[in-house]
């Protein structure tokens, strides 16, 4: 399995979930780190696109295609598992990143499988780096820089 993630150049390597750990996530309290990937180039653009606007135009960004093994175990949660308003209000973060920990803690599974909170019809893919699998998980191919389509930048210019 192949899935995506959008970073930094400087940060595009690390797959220990540093930067989720520092400043928690909308699925891991600050303090336990979380590796965030999308299942597509597509959905990787967009989450990166709504988390990261202000650094559209100053920030050289790479693409990163990573292998997981296609045997891991992964949990998954469907919009409708989730709690009302969880991709929303910022007040049900509380409740997924309870999810998320839950999951990081117990270590039962390597991937955790969930709605996207922009386009709930897509789904990212959450990495546990305390998992024993995760020692397998390789950034295959990175795409550096990556490129925006200038369109997509112009309606951050015109708001």
């Amino acid at each position: 399995m192949y899935v995506y993630r959008i970073a930094k150049k400087e940060c595009i390597l690390e797959l220990g979930g540093v930067g989720a750990g520092m400043f928690g996530g909308h699925w891991n309290p600050k303090g336990l780190n979380m590796v965030y990937t999308a299942g597509s180039i597509a959905l990787a653009s967009l989450e990166y696109m709504v988390h990261n606007y202000h650094l559209l135009h100053t920030t050289t960004v790479c693409l990163a295609k990573i292998k997981i093994r296609d045997t891991a175990p992964m949990f998954s949660y469907k919009f409708q598992d989730l709690p009302s308003g969880w991709n929303k209000q910022v007040s049900q973060q509380l409740a997924t990143q309870a999810m998320g920990k839950e999951f990081l803690l117990k270590k039962e599974h390597y991937l955790l499988k969930v709605p996207s909170a922009v386009a709930t019809q897509e789904y990212n893919v959450l990495l546990n780096p305390f998992h024993p699998l995760h020692k397998y998980t390789k950034v295959v191919e990175v795409i550096e820089p990556f490129a925006f389509d200038s369109r997509l930048l112009n309606l951050y210019e015109m708001s």
